[in-house]
């Protein structure tokens, strides 16, 4: 598949309805634009995960001391 599309005078393009429809993209969706070692373009598309998404997906190498972390955080805001 092969699609074309015109970048504007801000850069901006429209993402072919055949890609999101492909891909079950949404709005939420976010583009990372990479160039590999071979000078190409690459994209990503980044999902916003909601909080039910990320519970189990996560863990942390070592144990959380959540109320010291509060504690931290509490006095070192500004």
């Amino acid at each position: 598949m092969v699609s074309v599309t015109d970048i504007d005078v801000k850069f901006r393009t429209i993402v072919p309805p055949e890609i999101p429809n492909k891909f079950n993209l949404d709005k939420s969706c976010r583009i990372e634009w990479i160039i590999n070692d071979e000078g190409r373009v690459e994209v990503e598309f980044i999902r916003q995960l909601s909080i039910d998404e990320m519970i189990g997906r996560y863990s942390a190498s070592k144990p959380i001391d959540s109320l010291r972390l509060k504690h931290d955080f509490k006095n070192n805001s500004r």
